[in-house]
Formats: C-alpha cells, structure tokens, sequence
C-alpha cells in the first residue's frame, strides 16, 4: 500500500535534495488541490442513496463533482441544468418526482422542488436517489496517511509533486518534463475511466429536442 512517507522517500531520490523534505507538506497540497479540479478516475468515485425531501441538500463534505444522480426506483438519470426555466414544483406530489438538478453553492437544488405535505402526512414517502460523486483524494498528512489516488495512480502524485518541486528548486529545465508526465499521467487516468463507463459497448449519440 502507497503511503506518504514513500511519496517523500520517492521525491527526495528524485530531487537529490535531502533539505528538500520540509517543503514536501506545501507541494503536496497544491497536487491534491489540482486533482480535485482535473482528475477523474473510478478510484475517485462515491455513491449514497439521499432522499429528496427537501428542494436543497448540501453537498458531501468531500465533493469535487457530480457524476450521475438517478431515481433509486427507476434508474433514470436526472438532467444536470445550468438554469431552470420550468416550474418549480410539480402539479401534485403524490409521485411527482423531481426530473432534474443543478449545483448552487454547496448545495443541490432539485427541479422541480419536492412538494412536501404540510401538515406532515405519515404516509407520505419522499423520492429517493443514487448520487455518484468524485471525491476529493483525502489529505497526506501523517507519514502513514493514504487515499484512493495515492494508490490506484501513484504517478499522479509523484510525477505532480516533482513538477512543484523542480519549478520551486529552481530546476527550471527539468519543471516542464515532470509535468508533462504528470498531465499525461492525469489525461490517461481520464481516458481510462471514459472508456470503462461504456464497459466495452459501442458508443451511440441521441438527439432530443422537437424539429
């Protein structure tokens, strides 16, 4: 198992910089800051059941992006929407499902809203979803400390590490091959996961929309 303390063994060989390892904690955090804005790979990904009873939820405390979000009953996808031009809630909440979803702050909005019975009504069941996220990698902090992206991917991180490294040491003719590496490890880990969500079959595109 990849640790942290065989990230920074792994760096320092590297560097040949031995009075490099207090910086480590610093270069580490600026690769896991861009994982969690670039990659996208399986090892990344969470999946809860949320119930919709409510027109917003907060997001997971370690959520970077949303991959799907499904009715759990129906296995539909709800629609990712940048704005939202219909009604907010539905005619009746007796099975009037939400369809659709957008991102506002640290929250989900669910479109349309989820009419919620007031008085309470004890026979009312709230619509229940399956929410697939990409985590942010958890912080290398204690030499023992680990996550999913250390180690499914230790390239990424090491090759990532190396191209701070490098640029702060004033290494700038080898700055640009480490992070070469590092972009080709992080679009391959990218490629990887697109091409596992189709699981070997044949990719086919819809159009929607009335003409």
């Amino acid at each position: 198992m990849a640790t942290y303390q065989q990230l920074q063994d792994d760096v320092l060989w590297y560097l040949d910089r031995q009075d490099a390892a207090d910086r480590i904690a610093s270069w580490v955090a600026m690769v896991e800051t861009e994982i969690q804005q670039t990659l996208r790979h399986r090892c990344m990904q969470v999946t809860a059941i949320q119930a919709v009873d409510s027109a917003t939820i907060t997001l997971p405390p370690d959520f970077s992006t949303m991959a799907s979000i499904r009715d759990d009953a129906t296995g539909e996808n709800l629609v990712l929407k940048d704005e939202w031009s219909g009604h907010w809630t539905h005619p009746s909440w007796n099975g009037g499902w939400s369809t659709a979803y957008r991102i506002v702050g640290d929250c989900i909005e669910f479109l349309p809203h989820p009419v919620i019975p007031v008085p309470p009504d004890p026979l009312w069941l709230p619509q229940w979803v399956r929410m697939t996220w990409y985590a942010k990698p958890k912080a290398l902090i204690l030499p023992s400390d680990t996550n999913s992206v250390l180690e499914a991917l230790y390239s990424v991180y090491l090759y990532g590490v190396l191209s701070h490294a490098t640029l702060a040491e004033q290494e700038e003719a080898l700055a640009p091959a480490w992070d070469a590496k590092y972009q080709q490890a992080v679009t391959r880990a990218n490629l990887n996961t697109q091409q596992a969500s189709y699981s070997g079959a044949p990719y086919t595109e819809e159009m929607s929309g009335v003409f």
